[in-house]
């Protein structure tokens, strides 16, 4: 495993002391970000010199080799399939979402687990799942993910109608997915912080910046689908996805779309001692910083 920090320049002047700093092989930049290994010399190198050239946003990204992912049990899910959705949309969804009553599943905070979701228009492949708008990362399912899922018998999962809003009646062609079966509450390390913000909605609460993580005990006799305790699928209370690694092999074995799967990791594995001993590197030099800061991750 390894971490990566991913940098975003936050002025012209951060941008070209990453440039100038980094290898030319470091210099790609995804989405603006620019990937530094935890453990290479250079990033301490680079908070530092930062710090007078306006810092940096800091994000991270463990990477696991692919013998490291077939001896994870479980996935976090990962989003990558969005349905757009009107205003009208959004107003119904908005306002479904915050009817739902809050469950206290002994996270810090409440979650909710709603149903009910309409849209006026849906493409999606049969194959693909996707998220409802870009701030639920709650899914509607194709008719061929309903179908894997249901003939590989997976637990804790069930079909919910997506009503279709200009005629008022279900959609024949998609479900939403819904999972009542909620996990422990998750280890909160040192990849979970708690936002400092000007915004009141903000301020106070946990964020997660890395993989979830659980003893070994909470994630036996776990459903195919759960959700986690916290509400880290966003600020307006939804909860993450958890999966079995069945739930992961299916997806890729019948060339299903739309999700990406994060390890979650197990506690008193070597692979979390490794994780967490990069984790604390990266929050001690981000720490020592002046003028850098985490931003991102999942709250």
């Amino acid at each position: 495993m390894q971490l990566r920090a991913r940098l975003h320049p936050l002025n012209d002047e951060s941008r070209a002391t990453l440039l100038r700093l980094l290898p030319a092989k470091h210099g790609r930049p995804t989405s603006d970000r620019y990937p530094v290994g935890v453990g290479d010399e250079i990033l301490h190198t680079i908070f530092k010199e930062g710090d007078a050239a306006g810092g940096f946003a800091v994000s991270a990204e463990a990477v696991f080799t692919k013998r490291e992912r077939r001896s994870v049990t479980h996935f976090e899910v990962v989003c990558k399939k969005y349905v757009p959705e009107s205003e009208i949309d959004y107003e119904h969804n908005a306002d479904l979402c915050d009817g739902t009553p809050p469950i206290s599943a002994g996270g810090e905070a409440p979650i909710r687990l709603p149903s009910g979701f309409g849209l006026t228009r849906i493409k999606l492949k049969p194959n693909m799942v996707g998220a409802i708008g870009q701030w639920t990362l709650e899914y509607i399912i194709g008719s061929a993910v309903f179908q894997v899922f249901e003939q590989a018998q997976f637990s804790g999962w069930s079909a919910k109608p997506v009503l279709n809003l200009r005629t008022q009646s279900p959609f024949s062609e998609v479900v939403q997915l819904f999972s009542d079966a909620v996990l422990s509450p998750c280890t909160i390390d040192c990849s979970v912080e708690r936002i400092q913000s000007a915004f009141p909605e903000e301020d106070g609460h946990l964020r997660h910046l890395g993989c979830l993580s659980y003893p070994a005990a909470a994630l036996e006799d776990v459903p195919d689908f759960a959700r986690t305790a916290e509400p880290w699928g966003g600020w307006n209370g939804l909860s993450s996805w958890v999966v079995s690694a069945r739930v992961a092999d299916a997806f890729a074995a019948h060339k299903l779309r739309g999700w990406a799967f994060r390890p979650v990791m197990v506690t008193e594995s070597d692979l979390y001692r490794h994780y967490l001993q990069a984790w604390q590197v990266l929050c001690e030099a981000v720490a020592r910083s002046q003028r850098s800061e985490f931003d991102g991750g999942r709250w």
